[in-house]
């Protein structure tokens, strides 16, 4: 499928450049030789993915190896990823009484599950094996597996066992994207496609989101169908994109946003820096044009967190403070909608109903504190407790804290192991920054900062949706793979006489 193959001239070090026609897409190759310059026939030479998007790429002293991921597999990949927020899925056994309460309320199928069946066929019939064998152990993800042992346990307790099996499937599927990434994705060049993946998912999102703030306020309320895909305009104004809600919107945003920011920062040239910046930019838009204060807090700690790092480092680039400055005007007049509609004149008693619902989880757990009630089923359970005299004229939902319904549905234990779960994906980062590699330190701080970000945004809100529940894993895998790539390769700088970052 190879149409032709045009060499170009050799760059200072020694590396060479050539770009590939395949199949109609020109896709930049980048091949560089290690050693020092004026010395090009040095025995070992290694190749990074650039972009499909890119007309024109310099010297990215970014690869250090070859991708491990063939071909078919980041196909398979992008498109799983890629396809989790625009929801091409379907339910099966779908309750519309149990959804409305905000539970999982049936069995998902989406092109993403066709995604992951093709990933681990390629993986186990070997069409993606290489030569090389696995060196270290595989990252499993022990509190993951435990808390999916505990949400399956609490199973045996649920008034409505059938929720909990869409729970749990939902889990399967997400695990099986952590543990694929973690443990597939060993190579940079991999890496960076797994966060040129986020960023072009950032940058369609937002685009829906455009799209639907430039219908106006005649679209308040509206939905819009397009072949598979449905966007949404709530009742108050705030576009959901393709994800149904400005706050899954907006969170999915955030969780993407500052691992996209700091490949940006980081020494790369040509398109890819263009379109990390590009996605940065609109994503950040598009977030405060949800509205969603949880997000924007997530972005924030992210920015603070990545920017700090890189700065008591000495690594972040002169330009960053205009960029700051032109992102602040940009965003200007979109906080300042923010400010007077969700903070001035009122959330339409948004705040307020959490205290209730806050305080109808603290009674179901002081009855039930060890085991639960079962995954899935809080809105079940809790019923009773709405209902009674101090609650009855208050609105019911599924728990908005993550952590309280975690606690309600599994027990003490499930809490325990959710908790350890994000803790262990911060570990993941923060120990491939203090690896003081430039590519990976600041992409493993990056993620940290958006799983922390996270982390507080779930203090108010459900979060137990297929997107949401699934881009969390997949940071969480991302971070895994920078985590366990940091500690097996040595760190890379200007006096190794390896490509590096600068």
């Amino acid at each position: 499928m190879w149409s032709s193959t045009r060499p170009m001239n050799n760059c200072r070090d020694g590396s060479r450049i050539s770009w590939v026609n395949c199949s109609g897409f020109r896709v930049g190759t980048l091949c560089i030789t290690l050693g020092s310059p004026g010395r090009p026939n040095s025995s070992s030479s290694v190749t990074l993915f650039s972009s499909a998007l890119s007309s024109n790429v310099r010297h990215t002293p970014l690869a250090t190896a070859s991708s491990r991921l063939s071909f078919p597999e980041r196909a398979a990949l992008g498109i799983a990823l890629v396809e989790i927020p625009l929801q091409i899925d379907k339910y099966m056994w779908f309750s519309e009484e149990d959804a409305n309460q905000g539970a999982v309320a049936g069995l998902n199928l989406s092109v993403a599950t066709v995604g992951i069946v093709v990933l681990y066929f390629l993986w186990m019939t070997g069409a993606a094996v290489r030569r090389d064998r696995a060196t270290s152990a595989p990252v499993l993800g022990v509190p993951m597996i435990a808390y999916m042992a505990v949400v399956t346990i609490s199973s045996l307790v649920a008034e409505k066992a059938l929720l909990s099996f869409f729970d749990i499937a939902l889990l399967l599927q997400a695990y099986a994207l952590f543990f694929y990434i973690a443990n597939r994705v060993t190579e940079r060049a991999d890496i960076i496609f797994c966060v040129v993946v986020l960023a072009v998912t950032m940058l369609i999102q937002s685009f829906f989101i455009f799209g639907l703030t430039a219908l106006g306020s005649g679209a308040a309320g509206n939905e819009y169908t397009f072949g598979p895909l449905l966007l949404a305009v709530w009742p108050d104004g705030r576009p959901a994109g393709s994800m149904h809600s400005p706050v899954s919107a907006g969170s999915v945003l955030a969780l993407l946003w500052t691992p996209v920011v700091a490949l940006g920062l980081c020494r790369v040239t040509g398109a890819l820096r263009v379109l990390m910046l590009q996605a940065a930019a609109l994503g950040l838009l598009a977030i405060l044009l949800t509205q969603t204060r949880g997000a924007i807090l997530t972005a924030l700690v992210g920015a603070i967190l990545i920017g700090s790092g890189m700065l008591l480092r000495g690594w972040l680039p002169r330009w960053v403070l205009l960029a700051v400055l032109g992102l602040a005007l940009m965003g200007a007049y979109p906080m300042f909608v923010v400010f007077e509609k969700r903070v001035m004149h009122g959330d339409d008693g948004s705040a307020e109903s959490r205290v209730h619902l806050s305080a109808i989880a603290m009674e179901m757990i002081a009855e039930r504190p060890l085991f639960g009630y079962g995954a899935g089923n809080c809105h079940l359970a809790g019923q009773r407790f709405a209902n009674s005299g101090r609650y009855r004229s208050e609105w019911y939902y599924t728990i908005h804290c993550k952590y309280l319904l975690v606690w309600v549905e599994n027990g003490v234990l499930g809490l325990i192991a959710f908790v350890m779960m994000l803790i262990n994906g911060l570990r993941y980062g923060w120990v491939a920054w203090l690896q003081r590699d430039r590519l990976l330190a600041p992409l493993g701080l990056a993620f940290s900062a958006a799983i922390a970000g996270h982390m507080v945004h779930m203090s108010v809100d459900i979060f137990n949706s297929r997107t949401v529940v699934q881009l969390l894993w997949v940071v969480l895998g991302i971070t895994a793979a920078i985590y366990k790539l940091s500690l097996s390769q040595p760190v890379q700088t200007a006096r190794t006489g390896v490509a590096h970052v600068q």
